[in-house]
């Protein structure tokens, strides 16, 4: 375990403020320390303001429709702004940034820029300091230069979703419903860095593994929650994980609220000191001493209609599970016995820590598949020994 003196807050290391906290990380990425814990705090804050944003449990917060008909919400535009702002900070002149949203929106809506200024200013620990720095962090990831406004060409590359799986998000926390901040760092069309936030995804072997729909919260866990809910430890010890990967370097996971605590609220002498609980994560054996072929699970989205419209997927579950691998749920539509559902890329991370096997997406013709889509749980399973094609 190598120890690295992590940034906090978000100050710039150009100007000799900075506050360090030191944390241990995995030997295997002594090559890339800088790249990781920026990536690392830059996630952290972007999970926190979505933990805090997130409905309870229906959807009712304000969005909007892009083009494509997705929904964009204050959640997005409120974690692209901290995610961006950090890493830029260290970063500011050698990296190039794409991101999936644009300041336009908040630009021509004053109310809706309240809103994201307020969120960001509940629970972020950085140094955004007015509306306007804000919106100027929301376009760093629109691929320009700062001074002409003309894209830019980089060969390194950081690629952000600052909300991976929106409508689950929209869902709720307390049915369960998942999404990720995904971030990866592209070098020379490479991803070489990758990390994902999961607010909302249970801990491995914990209650909510096994709910249906998964992840959705027992009558415990939202008492629990009632009663402790802060702006300070937003994340409980039983839900909230974070998944990292460097090329080379393997694939890893550590809860959320233990990232928190070192990052942002112990002493650096407490942090120091302290050896984080990073699992190592490998992907279920494919040569059936782990679990046999037809006990493999399928790891999919909730989408039906979007994620397989033809059916195609089903008809590939029967192929392996056999004859029996379909139910018919309660609302009298097929689906696959041995399946998990949920929103966004955490379910590469699902699949890079063994909790599932399979994940296959058909969409409807003519879906494009943007680039922060796919390359942060890419790399995170690639590193876990998955494979991908």
């Amino acid at each position: 375990i190598r120890t690295l003196s992590v940034l906090r807050g978000g100050s710039s290391s150009a100007t000799g403020d900075h506050q360090y906290l030191p944390i241990s990380l995995p030997d295997t990425f002594k090559e890339r320390t800088e790249d990781v814990h920026v990536a690392l705090l830059s996630v952290l804050h972007a999970s926190r303001v979505t933990r805090h944003l997130q409905p309870i449990g229906s959807s009712d917060i304000q969005t909007l429709s892009k083009k494509d008909a997705s929904p964009v919400t204050v959640g997005d535009f409120a974690s692209q702004a901290v995610a961006l702002h950090t890493i830029h900070n260290t970063f500011a002149n050698s990296d190039m940034y794409i991101a999936e949203e644009g300041s336009d929106a908040l630009r021509n809506d004053e109310e809706l820029l309240e809103k994201v200024w307020g969120a960001v200013n509940h629970v972020h620990t950085g140094d955004l300091n007015s509306e306007e720095e804000l919106l100027k962090a929301i376009d760093y990831g629109q691929g320009i230069g700062e001074e002409d406004q003309s894209l830019v060409t980089k060969r390194r590359v950081w690629v952000l979703d600052p909300i991976d799986g929106t409508k689950g998000f929209l869902r709720g926390r307390e049915f369960g419903g998942q999404y990720c901040i995904a971030l990866a760092l592209i070098e020379d069309g490479e991803p070489v860095v990758s990390v994902l936030g999961c607010p909302n995804l249970p801990l491995p072997s914990t209650e909510s593994t096994k709910a249906i729909p998964y992840g959705a919260w027992s009558e415990n866990e939202v008492k629990n929650d009632a009663a402790t809910g802060s702006s300070n430890g937003l994340f409980s010890s039983s839900r909230g994980c974070l998944f990292v990967a460097v090329r080379g370097g393997g694939s890893y996971e550590i809860p959320l609220h233990i990232l928190e605590k070192y990052l942002l609220e112990q002493s650096p002498l407490e942090s120091a000191s302290a050896n984080l609980p990073w699992k190592r994560l490998h992907v279920t054996a494919n040569d059936g001493t782990a679990k046999a072929k037809h006990e493999a699970t399928f790891c999919l989205g909730v989408e039906r209609g979007f994620s397989d419209p033809k059916g195609t997927v089903l008809k590939i579950a029967q192929v392996i599970h056999g004859p029996d691998a379909l139910i018919v749920d309660e609302d009298g539509i097929k689906d696959i016995k041995n399946s998990i559902r949920m929103d966004g890329q955490g379910k590469y991370g699902l699949l890079a820590r063994g909790d599932a096997e399979y994940f296959l997406r058909l969409p409807k013709d003519g879906y494009i598949d943007w680039i922060w889509d796919v390359a942060a749980g890419y790399l995170c399973l690639k590193e876990a020994g998955g494979k991908m094609s």
